[in-house]
């Protein structure tokens, strides 16, 4: 097979193939490695003449109708990242081209992620982190909640949800899910789980988890009138999308004091240092990493597809038309 690897050289392919992996994809087939920089829709055009798959990552161009004007024999598109609304095209879809992605490799580690500040936010870890450096030995615990036996809500649900719910099944808690694209059959397998309307899902909830995928009836989704339905001493946690919280919105709650929040994504990334998030003392903050120790398995997933694919073996991750027109899209901003 010829394999085209869209990713330019620098850090980012560095950590996604380190020499062992890239070793592997290369002992798949014959591998032409985009060494210069990001390539134009016209440069990938003429690259994927004589390409049997081709792998992208992260800012590669879409593969629109004109760009595969230009695939002779592409049989196979591998993403090694999560959603390939960026990546994909209804004319791929058209011309029959399977899509795979490493969507569900990073979902495990996403979902340990969001536990990890669900536990850091709880117990106040970071709080009592700081207080500890600068010289104190904090007399009260009265911030420091649990996730045994809560309620919590999903807003969203998708294959990190369903990881999540592995996670959190020895606290036993009792775990309420809004998804209009999901039924009671996906939870089937957890007892503690139910799905709900939104409205419910919030108002009963000592955590709130969103899981939602960002698309144009998600931007702004909980906006100042639905964050006000949280209960009082809620947390709620996004490791999702920022722009599906109208974040001026949350800021307001979270000045009141009533509610907290563990933030791993925002509307704008990097996070401007001029962010009120930065000063507020109710949220736990992080730079976008929930999946990051998915790492190079993300490109380990999209080769074990290739292998696949060339044995004539069902894959694993494919991407459906219907799936694809769900899935996260990065481009969208509120108004």
């Amino acid at each position: 097979m010829n394999i085209l690897v869209t990713l330019p050289a620098g850090p980012q392919r560095d950590v996604l193939f380190p020499s062992d992996v890239a070793s592997r994809l290369e002992s798949v087939g014959i591998v032409d490695w985009n060494d210069d920089d990001q390539l134009t829709s016209a440069e990938l055009r003429e690259r994927l003449r004589g390409v049997d798959v081709c792998v992208t990552g992260w800012g590669s161009p879409t593969l629109s109708a004109d760009v595969l004007d230009g695939a002779d024999s592409l049989e196979l598109i591998g993403h090694v990242g999560g959603s390939v609304t960026s990546i994909a095209s209804p004319a791929v879809y058209e011309r029959g081209i399977p899509v795979v992605s490493a969507n569900r490799a990073m979902a495990p580690f996403v979902a340990e992620g969001i536990l990890a500040y669900m536990l850091t936010a709880l117990r106040d870890t970071t709080g009592f982190d700081a207080a500890m450096k600068n010289g104190a030995w904090p007399g009260t615990c009265e911030r420091t909640e649990t996730l045994f036996g809560s309620s919590i809500g999903f807003v969203g649900l998708g294959d990190v949800g369903e990881e999540l719910l592995s996670l959190l099944a020895p606290f036993d808690p009792t775990v309420r899910v809004y998804d209009p694209y999901a039924s009671a059959e996906d939870i089937a397998a957890f007892e503690f789980a139910t799905m709900a309307a939104l409205d419910t899902v919030l108002e009963s909830s000592d955590v709130v988890s969103i899981h939602a995928s960002k698309t144009p009836e998600t931007l702004h989704m909980l906006d100042a009138e639905l964050l006000s339905m949280l209960p009082d001493g809620c947390l709620l946690v996004n490791a999702a999308r920022g722009a599906i919280v109208d974040e001026d919105a949350l800021v307001d709650e979270l000045r009141t004091g009533r509610i907290r929040a563990a933030l791993d994504v925002f509307e704008e990334e990097p996070l401007p240092e001029s962010s009120p998030l930065r000063d507020l003392d109710d949220v736990v903050l992080g730079p976008h990493v929930a999946g990051a120790p998915t790492r190079y398995r993300l490109a380990e997933t999209v080769i074990d597809e290739i292998e696949r694919f060339d044995g004539g073996e069902p894959l694993e991750n494919r991407v459906s038309r219907e799936r694809y027109e769900h899935m996260t899209q990065d481009w969208l901003e509120a108004e």
